[in-house]
Parts: structure tokens; C-alpha cells; sequence
């Protein structure tokens, strides 16, 4: 995973998906932006995540912690469709 597929790349095992995605947390009156390293199981229910503020830092969470599961790029013709419009 990296700056440039963060957003739209995943690592896959048998029964999860690890993701990063760009989400806001109450914070006071404000909404804190934050990335977001999310394990869902295969109903897409969250199992874990852990917020990050600075997308390196989520990313290299995610390659350290998840970088041995299959890597998911649905831009590549073997991880998915050869163009991404409709995702």
C-alpha cells in the first residue's frame, strides 16, 4: 500500500479486508480528520480500527500489521477490472 492506492488498494485474507479511509471524529464542537486502518469481516463489519492523522503513518500500520495478507488492487486486471469507473 501507498500514497498513490491507499484509497482505492486492500489487503485481503480468508475471512477480512484491512482498508484505510478518510474519516471525521467528534472533537469538541469540531470534526477531526482522521485515516483510518479498519479491519472488516466478510459481512463488512468492522472488527478493528485505529485512527491515524497523518496517512504515512496509517499506511505504514497497514503494510507492517496486514502486509503479509493478499494485496488487492482493483486497478490491475488481477486484482479487479482493468479501469476503475465504477468504483
Amino acid at each position: 500500500m501507498s500514497l498513490t492506492n491507499w484509497n482505492f488498494s486492500y489487503y485481503n485474507s480468508e475471512f477480512f479486508k484491512a482498508l484505510i479511509s478518510f474519516t471525521g471524529v467528534p472533537k469538541g464542537d469540531d470534526i477531526e480528520f482522521v485515516y483510518s486502518a479498519t479491519v472488516l469481516d466478510l459481512e463488512e463489519k468492522e472488527v478493528f480500527q485505529k485512527d491515524f492523522k497523518a496517512l504515512d503513518e496509517a499506511i505504514l500500520f497497514m503494510n507492517t500489521t496486514y502486509g503479509h495478507w493478499t494485496f488487492m488492487d482493483p486497478t490491475q486486471k488481477e486484482g479487479g477490472c482493468s479501469s476503475c469507473e465504477a468504483h
